[in-house]
């Protein structure tokens, strides 16, 4: 019966300390931080001595982050005592990390002991990673994605063993902090209007396809990518611009006014009238003409000829006027 009881107890507490995860006690003075944005340029480099911490923290806004990645550089000097001391990354820290407090709590997100490497890499995800990926040799990832509530995260090197050379003790780790983006960025289209045609109706085109939010950020694949702008009242425009990872791309985009547009070609010395009004000698063409109904007249002596046309709006009219002689033979 004793024995029974025994075997009772010994299951209750397995199954207690896998329910609960305790907090780990966490020794370190910060002396670096780093705010991830959401920028695929973005790199800081950090260094730590054995008991020093640093805080990775996430910037306001960071689209489309997946996650950061840790690169930690080993001396050759260092690397001889691999097994001296172990990487860890804390979240939930309490108190929150500041340079006047050595002694945390936190939850241990990852915590390992260094390989026989000069570099190492460790992935800390935002988002579930593929299944079935195969790292390489000397990179690690945190099984689990975090989540923004569990940042600022603390970043330290614990040394394992007693002992260790004065000389190794102050050396210096380093480590270069950069985000992991997906493949996508935003891109902000604004238009400037001529003045006064500010209501004027317009048509935008992404990649073939048509948007009808110009003033909206549109979230679109990394890259270049064609736009084209198609309206009665403007010039067409066919451009390209490009979208970062994890930027916004602002796109700006001049209209300019279409202009309708008249040329007549004629005979030397003929007068020219357009809708009754003369058109003076000398004149260059083309001229600009409103859109809508018009008469052309052309007098050369005692003969003159005159054509109705119809003007649609961003067109150029080319008018030839041809006086034919007539031979008639008896």
């Amino acid at each position: 019966m004793r024995q029974l009881k025994l075997t009772c107890i010994c299951i209750i507490l397995t199954a207690c300390s896998a329910a609960f995860a305790w907090p780990d006690q966490i020794r370190g003075l910060v002396v670096e931080e780093v705010r991830v944005p959401s920028d695929a340029a973005f790199e800081q480099t950090i260094a730590l001595s054995l008991e020093e911490a640093a805080v990775l923290a996430l910037e306001e806004d960071t689209p489309f982050l997946e996650g950061i990645r840790v690169e930690l550089v080993l001396s050759n000097e260092l690397k001889k005592h691999f097994d001296s001391y172990a990487l860890g990354i804390y979240k939930n820290i309490s108190p929150p990390p500041q340079s006047t407090v050595r002694f945390y709590t936190g939850e241990r997100a990852f915590f390992q002991y260094l390989p026989y490497l000069n570099r190492i890499y460790i992935q800390i995800p935002l988002v579930q990673a593929p299944s079935g990926e195969t790292l390489p040799v000397g990179t690690y990832r945190i099984q689990s994605p975090l989540k923004r509530t569990d940042f600022p995260l603390l970043l330290t090197m614990v040394p394992l063993a007693k002992g260790i050379p004065a000389t190794i003790a102050d050396k210096k780790f380093y480590f270069s902090i950069k985000p992991l983006l997906e493949k996508k960025g935003f891109a902000k289209l604004v238009l400037h209007f001529p003045e006064g045609l500010e209501d004027e109706s317009v048509e935008l085109y992404i990649d073939g396809v048509q948007i009808t939010v110009p003033g909206q950020r549109l979230e679109l694949p990394s890259g270049i990518h064609q736009l084209r702008v198609v309206s009665s009242s403007f010039k067409e425009i066919n451009t390209s611009f490009t979208v970062d990872s994890g930027k916004t791309s602002l796109v700006d985009v001049d209209l300019e006014e279409t202009t309708t547009q008249l040329t007549i070609d004629a005979p030397s010395g003929t007068e020219l009238y357009l809708d009754g009004e003369k058109i003076a000698d000398g004149v260059p063409f083309p001229i600009q003409i409103s859109e809508g109904n018009h008469l052309v007249r052309a007098k050369i002596g005692d003969h003159s000829i005159s054509k109705k046309f119809a003007v649609q709006k961003g067109k150029h009219y080319h008018l030839s006027i041809i006086f034919d002689i007539i031979v008639n033979e008896d």
